[in-house]
């Protein structure tokens, strides 16, 4: 709580030149929430919108109210301080701030009404080609040390069971078991496929190049032919040609 001295003494808060104003004249006791209060300590009285006040008792007053001091000098209230005048500025900040927030949301959900839904494009999958793995080749340690923990937890996957549960039991084992040999067929069959085709491709490629060879020599040998048929001399015109004496 603050006070607030009114009267014409040097300590003072508020001092008022005048021979009627005692020197404590009144206090003004301003709490942070609640209604003020005014003590008239004077002499020559205090009143508030025309009412007289009794000395030393409190009394209720606002700042709409008008206090005069000794029928001589009234209260301004412009120098007593407002404690709620900075809660007032707060509440007016954060009530600004709270309505610009509402506008952003409202404008925003507008224009996402507005704008189509762009669907996200799924990226392509590449698919990537495994390397063809040859039957003779030895598999890696690593493929063989996965083969074996395979093929142990699938042993260890088989629980002991009481004898009526057995039949069922080697049933799905068996199945398990032939599910993973008929795949690992299918896997070698197509690595067959695979390379009997490659050999093909290969033979069909060894075969057009020895055809192509062929077909030069055979070229180069007609080309041969024909220049060692320009050389030769015609001798038989020249055998033709007899001398023949003139008879007289």
């Amino acid at each position: 709580m603050k006070t607030i001295t009114i009267g014409r003494g040097d300590g003072c808060n508020i001092y008022i030149d005048d021979e009627s104003m005692s020197r404590r004249h009144a206090i003004i006791k301003i709490p942070t929430f609640g209604e003020m209060e005014i003590v008239d300590m004077s002499k020559n009285g205090t009143s508030v919108n025309g009412i007289r006040l009794r000395p030393n008792v409190p009394f209720p007053v606002s700042r709409k109210d008008v206090v005069t001091f000794a029928d001589v000098a009234q209260l301004d209230w412009s120098k007593v301080p407002d404690p709620l005048k900075y809660y007032k500025l707060g509440a007016l900040i954060v009530g600004g701030l709270i309505v610009l927030l509402l506008a952003i949301f409202l404008v925003k959900n507008l224009f996402s009404d507005s704008t189509p839904e762009q669907q996200p494009v799924k990226p392509a999958i590449e698919q990537v080609q495994k390397p063809v793995q040859n039957d003779n080749e030895p598999l890696p340690q690593t493929e063989q040390k996965e083969e074996a923990q395979t093929e142990a937890s699938d042993a260890r996957e088989v629980p002991a069971t009481p004898s009526n549960t057995q039949e069922t039991t080697s049933g799905t084992s068996n199945e398990v078991f032939d599910v993973m040999g008929s795949a690992r067929q299918a896997k070698r069959k197509l690595e067959a496929e695979e390379r009997a085709r490659q050999q093909k491709a290969k033979k069909q490629k060894e075969q057009q190049q020895k055809e192509q060879q062929q077909k030069e020599q055979q070229k180069q040998q007609k080309e041969q032919q024909k220049q060692e048929d320009g050389k030769q001399p015609s001798d038989g015109n020249n055998s033709k040609r007899e001398y023949k004496p003139e008879m007289i």
